[in-house]
């Protein structure tokens, strides 16, 4: 492709974030550690109090105490307040036209909620590998805002003109994709093959996807059914223009029920809700 890039490098996740992330991941998640861990970051903490003490979670108990506030939360719910916790990091990056962080956060928060809940459906070996990836499935984009503005910007007026989705956008303008930028991202920062594969070919159709992607096919699925469910419910850009119907064949494919996509739906919009994103 025209405009090869020097590889993006932004700031890893926190040695805490991916202790945390680690354990939950290798599923040796001991609470206690997790309390004695998150303890050393103030912030963390209080936005896991802050979450626990809602009204969907504390249900006007309130407490204080952080191993109590995990219970309440579930460890998917810290799962997506650990990876949001890292795009924090970048408060103080710029507009760029519809980019923004806060809804980039909420937009990838979401995402991996709904990949979480159709994974847990599905009750996939690899559903943790499937959230993580959806919640940085589009950090290829954050880098590029954070790296190369002017490109970001052509990028962002590109989709407003001519009303298309952004891996469209990289296409025609002939960039690299976020798809490629993100994977070599989470590949400096250590992730396993099942994310960095699922990251780097998010957008690719199936038939062109490399072979080594096969073993994959329902968290490809997943991962395309999450995105698009999120901007169903508004976890998106405004302004942003993205085609919103949902393709019944994804959902077929997974042997899921419309009215348990319906349910879905109801659930992590009322959850994110809750979140305050």
């Amino acid at each position: 492709m025209a405009n090869l890039y020097n590889k993006f490098v932004i700031p890893p996740l926190t040695e805490n974030i991916v202790s945390c992330l680690s354990s939950i991941y290798k599923n040796e998640f001991i609470i206690d550690t997790m309390v004695e861990k998150i303890a050393k970051d103030i912030g963390l903490f209080n936005k896991i109090l802050l979450i626990a003490n809602s009204q969907r979670y504390g249900q006007g108990v309130h407490t204080n105490d952080l191993k109590q506030a995990i219970v309440r939360i579930g460890i998917i719910n810290l799962t997506l307040v650990l990876t949001s916790e890292y795009y924090t990091n970048y408060t103080s990056i710029e507009e760029i036209g519809f980019f923004n962080l806060k809804q980039f956060n909420l937009h990838s928060s979401c995402v991996s909620r709904f990949a979480f809940e159709i994974a847990k459906i599905k009750n996939l070996p690899t559903l943790h590998d499937v959230t993580l990836a959806a919640a940085f499935h589009d950090i290829g984009l954050l880098a590029r805002a954070i790296l190369h503005k002017d490109i970001m910007k052509n990028l962002v007026e590109k989709c407003v003109q001519d009303k298309i989705q952004f891996y469209k956008a990289e296409t025609e303008l002939n960039i690299t994709s976020h798809e490629i930028i993100g994977s070599d991202i989470l590949n400096e920062w250590g992730l396993n093959k099942n994310i960095i594969l699922l990251v780097r070919n998010h957008h690719t159709k199936e038939n062109v996807r490399s072979s080594d992607t096969d073993y994959l096919e329902k968290e490809f699925i997943i991962l395309e059914l999450a995105d698009l469910l999120a901007h169903r419910i508004s976890c998106g850009f405004e302004g942003y223009t993205r085609d919103v119907r949902v393709n019944m064949m994804l959902i077929d494919r997974l042997g899921i029920s419309k009215d348990k996509i319906v349910e879905l739906i109801k659930i992590v919009n009322h959850s994110m809700n809750s979140f305050g994103f």
